[in-house]
């Protein structure tokens, strides 16, 4: 559809289209987006803080929004914005993170101190300086960095997958096409990726677990063996899906 003959409802349509599609298409991914977003929700019921250790909490809902939010994109066809939905909740994963190891540092969070407006560097910094540092944000450290080069910024990165050469027959002249819906062609690529959105936040999660084991007076064994269960599950798959989409290339 050209922009001459589209109209914002028409852009609307086709993403409710793209919407049903993806969720009939990736059923079984649907479904593991479904387990991370209960284990998400399951200790919400149970956890109490007092308003001085509320930060925590209110990042963690701020990233629980983002699930939701960057696998709608997903779903649409919003590839880039899907990526850096999950940067904004990496952003918020480390910040918890450092908030859990040192609560005192809570009030120069609202403050606005530089060390968390540049939170992800900063980690980087003292992991250089100290290799134990951090453990949980390694494999996050890494997401960020695609996550900020695909889909943060208006480079030429963030247009993979948006952009399109049309060949012209004879002598009229090729077309190129930037889409404004953004998706893999190769459906096992587009999984690929739905996957790594998944794990990124299932990572994030395991972040704020930390700060959950300390503070919820029971800790529910079926909801353990459901996040142990998971974080395999999530690698497994997101690896056969790299494995083959890379061996089509």
């Amino acid at each position: 559809m050209k922009v001459t003959d589209m109209n914002f409802l028409d852009y609307l349509g086709v993403e409710e289209r793209n919407l049903l599609t993806s969720i009939v298409n990736f059923r079984q991914e649907f479904e593991l987006f479904d387990k991370v977003d209960k284990i998400y929700q399951a200790p919400l019921n149970r956890l109490i803080v007092p308003e001085e250790e509320a930060v925590v909490p209110q990042l963690y809902l701020f990233v629980h929004f983002h699930l939701y939010f960057a696998v709608a994109c997903i779903l649409r066809a919003h590839l880039s914005e899907a990526l850096a939905s999950a940067r904004k909740g990496i952003d918020a994963a480390f910040t918890a993170y450092k908030l859990i190891l040192e609560p005192d540092k809570a009030e120069a969070y609202v403050e606005r101190d530089r060390y968390f407006q540049f939170i992800k560097a900063n980690f980087q910094k003292e992991i250089e300086k100290d290799v134990s540092a951090y453990p949980l944000a390694r494999e996050l450290l890494k997401i960020h960095d695609a996550c900020s080069e695909y889909g943060s910024h208006a480079d030429i990165s963030s247009f993979f997958h948006r952009l399109e050469t049309k060949e012209a027959v004879g002598d009229k002249k090729d077309e190129i096409l930037v889409h404004y819906f953004q998706y893999p062609r190769n459906p096992t690529e587009y999984r690929f990726y739905y996957l790594v959105v998944l794990q990124a936040f299932f990572l994030i999660f395991r972040i704020f677990k930390v700060f959950f084991d300390k503070k919820l007076r029971i800790i529910d064994p079926n909801w353990e063996a459901t996040i142990a269960e998971l974080g395999a599950t999530l690698e497994q798959r997101r690896q056969a899906a790299y494995d083959r989409f890379a061996g089509q290339a």
